[in-house]
């Protein structure tokens, strides 16, 4: 990409002396289970674009940041469930198809189209990156940017449940099951995690450290809420698990639908798709417009130094109004979907690179969530929020949804009584918690795809209960069912 042509401060440079700020960024990776579970428009399509347009740039970035100096540029989370399917080997086969049709679509363009040779040399280098680092999965790259220090891993439950829904004890297995995995899959063990949705029941801090969790983020209006400053960390009630709030405004320069960087008129088009060759060949262009303007490559990367040049002047804003306030180490933290870099906002990867290599210049620090929650000196109680509309939990328990809180509820109770008589496999483990994905009520909430999550919820229900398991993501699910203790034992 374009950001490598910059000259840029030593990133090894010592920045505490005189250190402005430091920005805290937190990288949430998902989707949910959806190999052998359709394919387009819904199902492995939505994995190989997101894999193609997001994973595969935004580790590749992060791997060229790492080899010039740059550590601890993010918190990176990746959900156990979606790890599993980028190792799987029917991805790894599907990838490389989904990847030569992808050039085969970009070479068919007229050859005086004037964005033909952009994309047919991003398809021709998404296959060489993938040949050269994810043909046996991404274990390996994510790996080596973990032991590197490049970034710390954020682990989660199995397959991003929405906790507040879950049984004390299957929300322990959930947690369980994905921190294995994830420490057989990348050699670590994770302390910190993403809980789903940023989604807190009171209490479950107690489930976090009795695994060994001593971290995680909330959104900021849970902070607020319960009127505390959310630019500092904090212990969570008498545990020792400490917590962290999002911030709203700055996250909002990406994240916002209204205001954020993606809609500028030089981007590229999420939702302009020419369907003759299924490619988005079209940008954003300005609201007064009839017709959408061709995507023009060049005009896109002036737009990115802008937006970049933009964030840092936000940030160095964000910090001297902190300090002026009366605090110390004046900290950002930003939590917003992986998936936005590249894939939603086709420019994000290229613009968060070269936000990085802005920092220095600055006297800008990046920092993990575990190392800004390290600093942590007094408690806070939170009450029950999430990151979703209204801040609360209707998206996943509103009347859109009850029925299928109801039959999680139910399906949790079958597998608890299971586990009670000895009789649980791991077939059962893994039908519940492939049901118990929060996707599936944010799908049919927000009516994307409703009919194919409540078809997930219903097939999986029902081999959940003929122990039946097609899919086995976690074929050692057992092991982590096995230490969690019977309701005689609670008792």
């Amino acid at each position: 990409m374009g950001a490598h042509q910059h000259i840029v401060a030593n990133p090894t440079d010592d920045l505490h002396q005189e250190r402005r700020g430091t920005v805290a960024f937190v990288l949430h990776s998902h989707l949910p289970w959806v190999l052998g579970h359709g394919g387009w428009p819904v199902g492995e399509e939505w994995l190989y674009q997101a894999y193609a347009h997001s994973y595969l740039p935004l580790f590749d970035a992060l791997a060229h940041l790492g080899a010039r100096g740059f550590r601890n540029i993010a918190s990176l989370g990746i959900t156990p469930i979606l790890a599993a399917q980028l190792d799987d080997p029917r991805t790894v086969t599907g990838l490389e198809s989904w990847l030569h049709n992808w050039q085969l679509r970009a070479g068919s363009l007229p050859n005086n189209h004037p964005v033909r040779d952009y994309e047919l040399g991003r398809a021709q280098s998404a296959l060489a990156i993938f040949r050269g680092h994810y043909s046996r999965g991404t274990a390996p790259r994510i790996r080596s940017l973990i032991d590197d220090q490049v970034v710390q891993f954020l682990g989660g439950p199995a397959t991003h449940p929405f906790t507040p829904g879950l049984d004390e004890r299957i929300h322990e297995i959930a947690i369980r099951a994905g921190l294995e995995d994830s420490a057989r899959r990348y050699g670590t063990s994770p302390i910190g995690i993403w809980v789903p949705e940023c989604a807190y029941r009171p209490g479950q801090e107690g489930v976090y450290q009795q695994l060994g969790i001593t971290h995680f983020m909330v959104d900021e209006p849970a902070v607020v809420a319960v009127g505390k400053n959310a630019g500092v960390p904090y212990r969570l009630g008498e545990s020792m698990v400490k917590v962290v709030a999002r911030n709203a405004q700055i996250s909002d320069l990406l994240w916002s639908h209204e205001r954020g960087y993606a809609g500028a008129a030089p981007y590229r088009d999420f939702h302009a798709v020419d369907h003759a060759y299924g490619l988005k060949l079209s940008a954003v262009g300005e609201k007064s417009q009839q017709d959408k303007p061709v995507y023009d490559p060049q005009s896109a990367q002036i737009q990115i130094e802008v937006d970049a040049q933009n964030f840092v002047r936000e940030l160095r804003t964000s910090f001297d109004v902190q300090r002026e306030q009366g605090t110390e180490s004046p900290t950002v933290v930003i939590g917003v979907d992986a998936e936005l870099l590249g894939h939603w906002w086709h420019e994000g990867v290229a613009w968060f690179e070269r936000v990085i290599e802005l920092l220095p210049e600055s006297k800008i620090s990046t920092s993990t969530l575990e190392q800004v929650t390290s600093t942590a000196r007094t408690s806070i109680q939170l009450s029950a929020s999430s990151w979703g509309s209204g801040k609360d939990w209707s998206v996943w328990t509103g009347n859109p949804v009850r029925d299928i809180a109801m039959m999680n509820s139910q399906s949790q109770e079958y597998v608890l009584d299971l586990i009670d008589r000895n009789t649980c496999t791991a077939a059962h483990l893994n039908q519940l918690m492939l049901q118990l994905s929060s996707d599936w009520a944010f799908m049919i909430t927000r009516e994307t795809a409703a009919q194919y999550a409540r078809d997930r919820v219903l097939a999986h229900m029902s081999q959940l209960e003929s122990g039946v398991d097609p899919d086995a993501p976690f074929p050692l699910i057992s092991f982590s069912a096995s230490r969690v203790r019977t309701r005689t034992d609670s008792a």
